[in-house]
């Protein structure tokens, strides 16, 4: 009897994998905090700099930089979401809390065909809050 069992919950589990190919798979978010640098000169992708945040994004190596221009204790962010194929692949959000004046880096991998929203923001990390954002961009 045991054996029946358990050769219909191996069934039921197989037909349930087969049954919903399409269920999409949950997408982790990766939190990476930056490496103070110097932003290169070439293959750079800019968003305009709002209210002490500016977001580059260096094709050629697949760098976020963010620039803190804002003494005002937060930290500047850019969320990003990449797609393959229309669907989000990966997501996360490049911190740089080095404070005011400088340039940071994140350093990721993404495939050359998908596609690269980002939205650059600041966030007040000591209280727990949410960052507060402005518009999306493409970068890729």
């Amino acid at each position: 009897m045991l054996k029946i069992m358990y050769a219909l919950s191996t069934a039921v589990t197989a037909l349930i994998g087969i049954a919903a190919p399409g269920t999409a798979l949950a997408v982790d978010y990766e939190t990476d905090y930056a490496v103070a640098g110097s932003l290169p000169n070439e293959f750079l992708t800019c968003d305009t700099p709002e209210r002490g945040v500016e977001v580059c994004y260096d094709v050629s190596g697949d760098r976020w930089w963010v620039r803190d221009n804002s003494s005002d204790g937060k930290s500047a962010v850019v969320d990003w979401e990449n797609y393959r194929g229309g669907v989000l692949y990966r997501e996360g959000r490049c911190v740089n809390s080095h404070g005011e004046g400088t340039w940071a880096s994140c350093d990721k991998n993404y495939y050359e065909d998908s596609t690269l929203w980002g939205r650059e923001g600041v966030w007040n990390r000591s209280t727990g809050a949410s960052p507060d954002y402005y518009d999306w961009m493409r970068y890729q």
